[in-house]
């Protein structure tokens, strides 16, 4: 009787060392892009966890969205449910997230910002049970970032100065990234405020690492490419977006940043 070795069960010290190697293989990835520090500690974001659910085989699928009207004793919300799929397509774990209409963060935000955050959520609790190991290996908490109270979250850097020029208004850096030490800001692009819809890391053929970033529009959805790290914990938050142009023409996106409720009335 023949015996098919890839239906055999995986040993515990054999399973140990394959997670091993896939952590050192992906955590220094996740740890540039995908940990956020909160209040002194260290979270992995649902981008970071399935990161390391692709290193294993699994995906992620939304299967099902749904608003759930207020009653006298709960406010309306959005609730997701979402699933872990191996490479056979079997469920191997399913999560649950909501966004109530009464929560500080999203209250005034628009109701397909609050669905995506949901399913994100739900992705989040999905995902945590079966790589929530990987967040004590990678020096995190055992809670990921989206699920921290939004009084926990770290603050928003300051809005940019603005720097008057005898010509025209330019806007200064966000951060010391986006200037050379030494040297004066380079005069800013038009800027686009919108609330990002996703944000997707890429990787170009020279191996040289990209965004593509999609903003919502009264006419869809807008995809845009910026070659500076795009934060994916922007996502479903209305943005200031500066934009530029390459040496060959195309509009990129140079800068994302929150502004002033004063200087942008969203």
């Amino acid at each position: 009787m023949s015996t098919d070795l890839a239906t055999l069960p995986i040993t515990p010290l054999a399973r140990v060392t394959a997670n091993e190697q896939l952590l050192k293989a992906i955590g220094p990835h996740v740890e540039r892009h995908y940990v956020k520090d909160i209040k002194g500690r260290r979270y992995v974001m649902v981008a970071g966890a399935q990161a390391v659910a692709t290193g294993l085989g699994l995906t992620t699928s939304t299967e099902s969205l749904r608003y759930v009207e207020a009653t006298d004793s709960l406010p309306g919300y959005w609730e997701a449910c979402a699933a872990v799929l191996n490479e056979r397509g079997t469920v191997v774990a399913r999560g649950l997230g909501c966004v109530f209409d009464d929560e500080h963060t999203w209250e005034n935000r628009p109701q397909f910002a609050r669905q995506m955050m949901a399913q994100t959520r739900a992705t989040g609790r999905a995902l945590k049970g079966v790589v929530g190991w990987s967040f004590a290996l990678l020096g995190a908490e055992s809670s990921l970032a989206e699920e921290m109270p939004a009084d926990e979250a770290p603050a928003v850097p300051a809005p940019p100065k603005r720097i008057e020029s005898s010509a025209r208004t330019v806007q200064a850096p966000a951060s010391t990234e986006l200037a050379l030490a030494g040297k004066p800001p380079r005069p800013r692009g038009a800027t686009l405020q919108a609330v990002i819809a996703e944000v997707d890391e890429k990787v170009s053929k020279a191996g040289k690492p990209y965004w593509r970033v999609a903003v919502e529009e009264p006419t869809g959805t807008r995809w845009m490419t910026s070659f500076r790290p795009v934060d994916p914990g922007v996502v479903g938050r209305k943005m200031v977006l500066v934009m530029g142009t390459t040496a060959k023409g195309d509009t990129v996106v140079e800068d994302v940043y929150e502004a002033a409720s004063e200087e942008v009335p969203f």
